[in-house]
């Protein structure tokens, strides 16, 4: 009973809901491959779209990470542990929506990668606008993120910085990807989401 009010005091029914909507919406188009917009014509590339879905995943975490009342502020427990606690039930709720999606393991990393920079931006500005980074790096790997391969045939591949639309075999992209997460998980963790005065609790 305790364990079930510590969670819906963070929402995460809500969370898990979204989850499940992402993993259906995942299991039946994830296969599907969006087009990815260019600048330049001799840049052509797709993506599947399960590899997109990880930003609502993301940002749903993000909204996810403010403290919910102030009785959490007063209670005698190490702030510490309960944001670690607080990240990695968020995590594990969201990555458990990719484990349906077509080529699970590029929706799991983009879902950490996406998730360290809602994170970060929870600390920096606040849970609320949380969506900013996730969503607005993901807009830059789709308008600026492929480059032209040295190959023969002229094969678009992603730059080494865009790793939401890497394959799943690039290593540079999961590297990148897992240490956008650590950095995001530590700076939760140590100081939480930056309070907003506008947020009612």
């Amino acid at each position: 009973m305790i364990a079930w009010l510590w969670l819906r005091a963070h929402r995460w029914p809500t969370l898990l809901a979204t989850s499940c909507a992402v993993a259906v919406v995942g299991v039946v188009f994830g296969g599907d491959h969006v087009p990815i917009p260019s600048l330049s014509s001799a840049r052509q590339m797709s993506v599947p779209l399960g590899q997109l879905l990880p930003l609502i995943l993301a940002c749903a975490i993000g909204s996810h990470s403010r403290q919910p009342t102030s009785l959490f502020r007063v209670t005698p427990r190490l702030p510490y542990v309960h944001r670690a606690a607080v990240a990695g039930v968020l995590l594990i709720t969201a990555a458990a929506a990719t484990l349906l999606v077509p080529n699970m393991m590029t929706a799991l990393r983009n879902t950490l990668g996406l998730t360290g920079m809602a994170l970060v931006t929870a600390v920096a500005v606040g849970a609320t606008r949380s969506w900013t980074l996730p969503l607005f790096y993901l807009m830059c790997c789709l308008l600026f993120g492929t480059r032209i391969r040295a190959t023969a045939n002229g094969e678009s591949g992603p730059q080494w910085w865009a790793f939401a639309i890497a394959d799943q075999s690039d290593r540079t992209a999961t590297t990148l990807a897992i240490l956008v997460c650590l950095l995001g998980l530590v700076l939760f963790v140590i100081f939480g989401a930056k309070e907003e005065a506008a947020v009612r609790e």
